[in-house]
């Protein structure tokens, strides 16, 4: 049996051109990444106070008047002498 010879078949695979980065993309993106993050940051804070200062007004008590009925007495207090 006579076998043919056997071609080769090469396929180039070029990739896109990408667009070059310079340094003031890099930037760019890092102080928008951290402007990103700060207001973030201010929003959930400004969440989280009035959250706490809701829950206060809700509350209405004194957490330092020992004559409150919510409070728990640790006996703390100095001995007379």
């Amino acid at each position: 049996m006579l076998q043919q010879p056997v071609t080769p078949l090469i396929v180039e695979l070029a990739e896109p051109a990408t667009e070059q980065i310079g340094v003031g993309d890099v930037l760019v993106g890092a102080l928008s990444f951290a402007g990103l993050m700060a207001i973030v940051a201010v929003v959930l804070a400004v969440l989280f106070a009035g959250a706490l200062i809701a829950l206060r007004r809700v509350r209405r008590s004194d957490p330092l008047d020992p004559n409150d009925a919510n409070s728990t007495s640790l006996g703390l207090h100095l001995p007379s002498r």
